[in-house]
C-alpha cells in the first residue's frame, strides 16, 4: 500500500509517495540505495490506442517475504509453475 503526503513545491503542491507497506503483513517495504527487491502485482484492463488509452488497474504491493512465503506457495497450489531467472543490467 502506498502512503502519500502532500508537499509544497515552489509554485505548486504535489502528492508524493512517502513510504510503501505490504498489503498482506503491513510491514514497511524499505528500499535502501542499491537494493533491488520490489514486488507489485497488477492487472490492467481497458483500451489502448497509438495516441493513448484508458482503463482501470488493480494492484497490490508485497514485501519480498510475503511474496516468497505466501503468494508463491499459493500459486503453486493452484498449479502455476513460477519461472526463476537471473538478471543483470
Amino acid at each position: 500500500m502506498k502512503h502519500t503526503k502532500t508537499v509544497t513545491v515552489p509554485a505548486r503542491e504535489e502528492t508524493v509517495t512517502e513510504k510503501v507497506t505490504c498489503d498482506l503483513c503491513g510491514n514497511e517495504i524499505k528500499k535502501e540505495r542499491g537494493d533491488a527487491e520490489e514486488v507489485q502485482v497488477s492487472h490492467r484492463t481497458g483500451s489502448a490506442f497509438p495516441d493513448g488509452g484508458m482503463g482501470e488497474e488493480v494492484s497490490v504491493d508485497l514485501c519480498g517475504e510475503c511474496f516468497d512465503t505466501k503468494l508463491i506457495p499459493w500459486l503453486q497450489e493452484q498449479g502455476a509453475v513460477p519461472a526463476t531467472r537471473e538478471w543483470d543490467y
